[in-house]
């Protein structure tokens, strides 16, 4: 089994990035200032439990802020209504989707994490 690759989204300056994973060794190459420390961070805080894997304020990208912060007031008026689903955060908060590339005898170390059709 392995993580074919990985999309990333609204993660500090990666809007929106897809990662392909070689069978041996990935190598993340490019330019200073390019996204290659964020990837890697994204994917420490993703996918590795423990602490300091925490998102912070700062793991958003800058480019949302202004809409959090409109969802933001909607809550400080008074008699504000509490939210009742997560639908004006999906396109602005981190996200990551995991690829994997599974052979038939090991689909029973994920079978638990595959959503089901109900």
């Amino acid at each position: 089994m392995l993580i074919a690759s990985i999309s990333i989204k609204n993660f500090r300056k990666l809007r929106a990035v897809k990662i392909d994973f070689s069978a041996d060794k990935t190598l993340f190459v490019g330019a200073n200032n390019s996204g290659k420390t964020s990837a890697m961070d994204a994917l420490r805080k993703f996918l590795v439990r423990g602490d300091g894997n925490n998102f912070v304020y700062n793991d958003i990208t800058v480019t949302n802020r202004r809409p959090i912060n409109l969802i933001g007031e909607k809550w400080i008026v008074d008699k504000a209504e509490k939210p009742t689903d997560l639908s004006d955060w999906v396109n602005i908060i981190p996200s990551m989707d995991v690829w994997l590339d599974i052979k038939r005898d090991e689909f029973h170390y994920v079978a638990h994490i595959i959503p089901t059709l109900d």
